[in-house]
């Protein structure tokens, strides 16, 4: 009886375990039919919001990217590729527009100042530049050299030489040593001088030489007159760089510059959207 029941137990476990490996089994086919079901009819994928944006609110967004980003933009979808493709025709438009205007600017200022402007006034303004460097010596210029502690208007001057040879310098001198370095070379300070091209002076550079107009003359003069002939130099180097010449001169080349800038990246966006 007792080896009955035992045998009765197991054909009941047996069977609870073969219903569990069936019910097992149908989950698994019921899970590949799904999968299969899923690949057959596939949904739009909702999980990708950007898909759900508006075409003018794509562009929107544009105009607030540089190229670079626009460029990147166009790799999260088919649709943001359209609208960065119409963004780009749209800022080829824009630069044509805007180089027409530029070169209208250009020939303008070239008709308004077609004839040569440099009159005499400015031929003897420069001339009196360089003359004022001719008459200074070596031992004039060793002279302002030897100073230990110059007089503060003396190393004001001679800064803005400084300032008016190197680019770079951003502010004036506070080292005189630096200062003492340039005097070092008398002759090749004075050819540099007079080899200077007054089209290189940037805004930057005429900005800080224009200080030179709060500077005494008769001060200098009483002072020291070997800076005297550099003041003279610099007064009249700041007066031909603010004339009306190149003040023009400088418009024109930047109206150019940028237009051959425009030019550029206009066929640059060109290519990427043919």
């Amino acid at each position: 009886m007792k080896k009955l029941i035992l045998d009765l137990n197991d054909l009941e476990t047996q069977s609870k375990n073969q219903e569990s490996k069936l019910n097992k089994l149908f989950l698994e086919l019921d899970e590949i039919f799904n999968k299969k079901y899923d690949i057959l009819h596939p949904q739009n994928p909702k999980t990708n919001l950007l898909l759900r944006i508006r075409p003018e609110l794509f562009a929107l967004i544009l105009e607030f990217l540089d190229l670079k980003t626009c460029f990147r933009f166009r790799l999260v979808s088919g649709r943001a590729n359209i609208c960065v493709i119409i963004s780009l025709h749209q800022k080829i438009k824009q630069l044509h527009d805007l180089s027409k205007n530029l070169e209208y600017e250009l020939n303008e200022q070239q008709q308004k100042y077609s004839q040569d402007i440099i009159n005499q006034n400015l031929l003897t303004i420069q001339q009196n530049a360089q003359n004022s460097l001719t008459q200074l010596s070596k031992v004039a210029i060793d002279e302002i050299r030897m100073y230990s502690r110059p007089p503060q208007v003396v190393q004001k001057v001679i800064s803005l030489v400084c300032i008016l040879l190197d680019s770079n310098i951003k502010n004036y001198q506070e080292n005189w040593s630096d200062c003492q370095k340039i005097l070092k070379e008398p002759m090749t300070l004075l050819n540099k001088l007079l080899q200077l091209q007054i089209d290189n002076i940037s805004d930057q550079q005429l900005k800080l030489l224009q200080a030179i107009h709060n500077v005494e003359a008769q001060q200098v003069q009483n002072i020291s007159t070997s800076c005297y002939g550099f003041y003279l130099y610099l007064q009249s180097i700041v007066e031909l760089r603010e004339s009306k010449y190149y003040i023009v001169k400088n418009q024109k080349l930047h109206l150019e510059k940028q237009i051959k800038s425009n030019t550029n990246l206009i066929e640059k966006l060109q290519k990427i959207t043919k």
